[in-house]
């Protein structure tokens, strides 16, 4: 990532008595930031500030972490000065009481005006960014504020440099151009802000409006276009949900060649490549982030784990529950789209095949079991180390799956009449002001389903087990590539039994020689699980010099084609400095399946309905399809 320096400095003398006042007082006075971006080219940041003191003393304070990425990233890292003044710009004594924390002396003083400068080097929806064509302002990487003031409002007012003339954010707009109000630092800490040269393109769905904001886009986006297939997804969301609960929502899409996305009560922000547009595969992956980071809209953002309803910024919160929160938005995220008519049903089904895949190649699904994993994900999620894939499974992906199994099995144990829908509509409607408890979660689909499918979540979501994929096959007409089983459908033709072409074993991909770690560079960064190289004694970091004494210098696979299965190979290591030999038997490469669903060859009339009811795709009979 490439590293800018961004200096909020909140002035003291601009809120002082001779100094006009750029806010409005109320009767309970606001948090007041002013941003002055006149420096953006040193990639500086100017903030003047103000707050009421606080009785003698008065206590900063700056998040550890933002909602919606769970990990402690240490914001106030960033910081590398402070200051404090009164009104008349006489300096206040004032230490740090914590990492994040500064305690200033305000005996007999009304407001405190505060002065930090703040280093950004981090282009990503977390986190805040300034050059000379735009700024990216999270909230909780950027905004100090008095904990015992977090109620109150906070108000923000930008000072664009020429030739900036927009900004954006889903806050209210204050009384001055470029101007914000929050009413609570809660809403300023969920509501990023760009500047700068930014192109909006607006839309409505159901009167409600709504807009795309790109960010640096370059003119390599068709903007207008773009909102229109947002404003398809918008409509699919608001079917599915029903109710409508913001009064207008932004799309910030940062187009900087990154991605990721993070969601808000009426925005989110992502992040994109510069050629996105103009890639079919890459734009469609675009609309799914939209898609996803939107449903967060409902699920997350209003309907949360109960641990998360009211947040502490200063340590982390914890709940088994991130596999609701992101797994089931992630299924949905692809759902909503062939719902809303952006792709279709070849299309879906292999995004849906690449969450399978992903995670029925991953050996940590065995280990870490999807409680486990939305636990852990404040020391593990967002640190990946080079045993992850083995030891760890990922809520999203799994999640996706463990969704889209669920709705299958719901949909099956009531004959189609309920839903994973109905179950997200009922929980929104019951648990938005008091959040939930993963048993309410249960309770919910026990109640819709009529059973409370124990051996399910035991299964998917209690411990680390094979997941069982039978009846979202059986109630849908699909089957996996590498099946070789008949399905249950009596109109099953005879060819559709035997097995499929990739489930042959080709004589020479079976012996393909295998030693089972992965490098990087010359560094081994990875090995297999009941491998030849962990057999033998191989360890991670190991620099691999030479196999049978000659030099190995990028070309591991030239030496191995030489050999085959049973072979045995003599390895010249270097570990901590240290020449090493060791004897490592070559092995064979295990064939990996495909993990792919597909429709059946002749489903049934049934099966047919209920796959087209679940994509929201018209029904037609097998007649109907061959004619």
């Amino acid at each position: 990532m490439k590293n800018l320096l961004v200096i909020l400095t909140i002035s003291i003398g601009l809120f002082s008595a001779s100094a006009p006042n750029c806010f409005a007082q109320a009767a309970e006075p606001p948090i007041e930031y002013e941003i002055d971006f006149s420096q953006q080219h040193r990639n500086y940041l100017v903030i003047r500030g103000k707050t009421k003191a606080d009785s003698d003393s008065t206590e900063l304070m700056m998040p550890v972490w933002t909602p919606g990425s769970y990990l402690v990233r240490e914001f106030a890292r960033h910081i590398d000065s402070f200051s404090a003044t009164d009104s008349n710009g006489n300096a206040l004594p004032w230490n740090k009481t914590k990492k994040n924390r500064w305690q200033v002396s305000t005996k007999d003083i009304d407001y405190l005006h505060f002065s930090y400068r703040l280093f950004a080097n981090d282009l990503s929806v977390r986190t805040n960014y300034v050059d000379g064509e735009f700024a990216l302002i999270n909230g909780a990487a950027t905004f100090l504020t008095v904990p015992r003031y977090r109620q109150k409002q906070h108000n923000v007012l930008l000072i664009l440099p020429k030739p900036w003339t927009r900004s954006a954010s889903s806050l209210n707009e204050g009384n001055q151009e470029h101007s914000f109000k929050a009413s609570t630092y809660d809403e300023l800490v969920d509501s990023p802000i760009v500047a700068g040269n930014i192109e909006i393109f607006p839309f409505e769905v159901a009167e409600v409006p709504h807009q795309l904001v790109n960010v640096a886009g370059s003119g390599t986006w068709d903007g207008s276009a773009a909102a229109s297939d947002l404003k398809k997804i918008v409509d699919a969301h608001h079917k599915l949900w029903g109710v409508v609960p913001y009064k207008r929502y932004l799309f910030i899409n940062v187009i900087c060649g990154r991605g990721g996305g993070l969601e808000h009560d009426n925005s989110t922000v992502m992040m994109t490549g510069t050629w996105t547009y103009r890639s079919k595969d890459r734009y469609t992956s675009w609309l799914s982030l939209a898609s996803h980071e939107f449903f967060h809209t409902w699920n997350v953002r209003r309907l949360r784990p109960k641990s998360l309803v009211n947040y502490d910024y200063e340590n982390e919160l914890y709940t088994p529950s991130l596999w609701i929160a992101e797994g089931i938005t992630s299924y949905y995220e692809d759902l909503l789209l062939i719902r809303s008519g952006l792709i279709d049903k070849s299309e879906y089904l292999k995004r849906l095949n690449s969450n399978i895949d992903s995670v029925q190649k991953r050996p940590g699904r065995l280990k870490q079991s999807l409680r486990e994993s939305s636990f852990d994900t404040w020391i593990k999620f967002y640190r990946p180390s080079s045993n992850s894939s083995d030891t760890q499974v990922s809520y999203y992906s799994k999640g996706a799956v463990v969704g889209f199994l669920l709705d299958a099995e719901i949909r099956k144990r009531t004959a189609g009449k309920q839903s994973l829908d109905d179950v997200m509509r009922l929980m929104y409607q019951r648990f938005v002001e008091p959040g939930y408890t993963e048993s309410d979660f249960r309770n919910v689909v026990a109640e819709l389903a009529g059973d409370e499918l124990k051996t399910f979540f035991e299964i998917s979501v209690d411990t680390p087990s094979e997941l069982d994929f039978d009846a979202a096959k059986q109630w849908f007409g699909l089957k996996f590539g590498h099946d070789d089983e008949p399905t249950d459908t009596a109109e099953e033709s005879n060819d559709e039994q035997e097995p499929e072409s990739n489930d042959v074993l080709d004589e020479e991909e079976v012996q393909t020689p295998w030693l089972g770690f992965d490098l990087s560079g010359d560094n081994i960064r990875r090995i297999r699980p009941d491998s030849p190289a962990e057999k033998a004694g191989l360890n991670q970091g190991d620099e691999l010099i030479a196999i049978n004494g000659f030099r190995v210098q990028n070309n591991l696979y030239d030496h191995l084609d030489q050999f085959k299965a049973g072979d045995n190979l003599d390895l010249l290591i270097s570990r901590r400095q240290k020449l090493i030999s060791l004897t490592i038997t070559v092995g064979i490469e295990p064939k990996s399946k495909s993990w792919k669903l597909k429709e059946i060859k002749q489903p049934s009339d049934q099966q047919l309905q209920n796959l087209n009811e679940w994509l929201g795709i018209k029904t037609e009979s097998k007649k109907d399809e061959k004619e």
